[in-house]
């Protein structure tokens, strides 16, 4: 063996251990495809918002007044639906028109939710009526929005609309307007600029996307000498605030009914709400 090939030799084994010594270790790089796009809420045209809130708003009617409701729900032939408890305050008995104009007495007494202007009132039929899809996102202010209901006079002529049954359906466009951080008394909390008439008072709010967001209850321009905006906790709004308090038609969120609910299903288990 000659001394030229040993060093050769030697020398290439130092290389090769060199090498394994301070080699880098080699990464796995798995390229992964971009997240797919935020799926985006379809918006629904006018007219078809129209169809889908007449379908679930239903026409209280009591001696010598009327309210309107929705439909919130639906158990085999038990219809549920949600309005003002004020509503029920001028009349011992009432009568619930639906779209198809047939007629239809409530089972039992309806029933407030706490001290909350809403109610749930129920009644049967063999018929299969539309049953409002309740939002579950929070309202934001300048939201467009759609309010319906059953005015309870003639825009022609001021009289009394209990005669054309459900023919008076008004549906009006609107936004947000405000969102208070604390509520009225009886819950009212969201603002909106929709024109909401005597009547329509538990009718549905809806929003673009057809989700029931809440409630009407009470018309623009109230009288504020008589407390009307005053908060719940007993404080009045500053004059700025007030302003645009009374340029607002007002209604509950939809998320006060949905609370009451779920404290229903823990509370008791097989009465419906």
């Amino acid at each position: 063996m000659s001394v030229e090939w040993w060093l050769s030799f030697t020398l290439i084994n130092l290389v090769v251990r060199h090498t394994r010594l301070f080699a880098m270790p080699t990464v796995d790089v798995k390229f992964s495809s971009p997240p797919p796009p935020k799926h985006q809420p379809t918006v629904l045209s006018d007219s078809l918002l129209k169809q889908l809130a007449r379908q679930s708003t239903v026409r209280i009617t009591g001696n010598n007044s009327a309210g309107s409701g929705v439909l919130v729900q639906r158990r085999g032939e038990i219809y549920t639906i949600l309005t003002n408890w004020h509503v029920f305050d001028f009349s011992p008995s009432w009568v619930i028109l639906t779209v198809d104009g047939r007629r239809h007495p409530l089972i039992g007494s309806p029933k407030q939710l706490g001290n909350i202007d809403l109610a749930i009132a129920q009644f049967a039929s063999p018929f299969s009526y539309g049953v409002a899809t309740i939002s579950d996102e929070p309202l934001e202010e300048k939201t467009v929005v759609y309010a319906g209901g059953f005015p309870l006079y003639r825009r022609d002529n001021l009289n009394p609309s209990l005669s054309s049954g459900v023919e008076g359906f008004l549906f009006t466009t609107g936004q947000v307007s405000l969102i208070l951080s604390k509520p009225l008394p009886q819950g009212y909390q969201i603002g909106y600029t929709n024109q909401v008439e005597i009547g329509m008072s538990g009718g549905p709010i809806f929003n673009a996307q057809g989700l029931l967001v809440g409630v009407n209850g009470r018309v623009k321009y109230r009288d504020p000498g008589f407390g009307a905006y005053t908060f719940a906790d007993g404080t009045v709004p500053p004059p700025g605030l007030l302003n645009k308090m009374i340029q607002s038609s007002w209604g509950i969120p939809i998320s006060t009914y949905r609370n009451f609910t779920v404290r229903s299903v823990y509370q008791n288990a097989n009465e419906p709400i």
